[in-house]
């Protein structure tokens, strides 16, 4: 058995990493399965953190009514680039057997560790304590520490990143 990844394709390798800025990101769909209100329910309880949110779905009136969330809407291209290699870190909190998300590659891929549910794929592209942290799926105390525990320790944040840094999917050619 092979397992094939979705295909991403690295467009910012540098030898000058950009610098992060201080948010958390999510970015995805504003839906019931993402995990959107358990993941609203931390931001709530952690007034002090601030988190960048794009994307758009049905919950989006929940979102924009958390003060810490500065919701960006749909982005795509090279603001999503942007958005992803500047975050401090980004969540997926996923409440469905998600196979192979995209967006925890795509963070990787571009230098920002992840903090994932611990449901269908998503552990197999996290490494725990080497690229992320990961959580119970719908656990929304075990997420909140999580988070809490990571934007406090900017050593271990910044050892996240650097071995971002190093993750790699195969490529097509070596499919």
């Amino acid at each position: 058995t092979v397992t094939m990844h979705n295909f991403i394709y690295r467009q910012c390798q540098s030898d000058n990493p950009t610098e992060k800025e201080e948010y958390v990101l999510y970015f995805g769909r504003y839906s019931e399965e993402k995990g959107i209100r358990t993941l609203l329910q931390v931001c709530r309880e952690l007034p002090e953190i601030p988190f960048v949110f794009a994307g758009s779905g049905p919950l989006l009136n929940e979102v924009k009514e958390v003060s810490n969330i500065t919701e960006k809407g749909f982005v795509s291209g090279d603001a999503l680039v942007d958005l992803i290699t500047k975050a401090s870190f980004s969540i997926y909190a996923s409440e469905w057997y998600e196979n192979c998300p995209f967006s925890v590659m795509e963070s990787q891929v571009y230098g920002t560790p992840v903090i994932g549910a611990r449901i269908g794929g998503i552990p197999e592209l996290v490494e725990e304590g080497v690229t992320g942290e990961l959580f119970e799926s719908g656990n929304w105390d075990e997420l909140k520490e999580k988070v809490y525990l990571l934007w406090n320790d900017q050593e271990r944040m910044d050892r996240y990143t650097e071995n971002c840094g190093k993750v790699s999917f195969d490529s097509t050619e070596e499919y």
